[in-house]
């Protein structure tokens, strides 16, 4: 079942797109309104320092609220496309397969090989 694996990373993509609802997540430091470092989910106002150091202090760049909102959406939407697209190939490709396999009647290779030994007994 070759097409049983897009099939299924389809699906996968839908659920972790239907799971990226919320708050969006700091991938570094999580700083509130007033620049403490805050736990939790962000709120509007807070900041995300990227690539936060811990050895010398300092960040490499400042993520905004909206910024990382904006960031889970489009990856939301990215997550819909590939797993549409993927559950469409693999689901087409499993209904080829099987309308092709059903009314190709015996395999050429069941042919050249002969009957199982058990089948005459079984075919009566």
């Amino acid at each position: 079942m070759l097409f049983l694996l897009p099939l299924l990373w389809g699906a996968l993509s839908l659920l972790r797109a239907g799971a990226a609802y919320g708050a969006p997540d700091c991938p570094g430091l999580h700083l509130n309104a007033e620049g403490e470092s805050s736990p939790g989910h962000m709120r509007e106002g807070d900041r995300c320092a990227l690539s936060y150091d811990t050895a010398t202090g300092r960040s490499t760049g400042m993520s905004t609220y909206d910024q990382l909102k904006f960031a889970q959406e489009v990856k939301r939407w990215s997550l819909k496309r590939e797993g549409a697209l993927f559950g469409l190939y693999g689901a087409t490709g499993i209904g080829i397969m099987f309308a092709v396999t059903r009314n190709a009647g015996p395999s050429p290779f069941l042919m050249a090989v002969g009957p199982s030994p058990g089948a005459r007994w079984r075919s009566r």
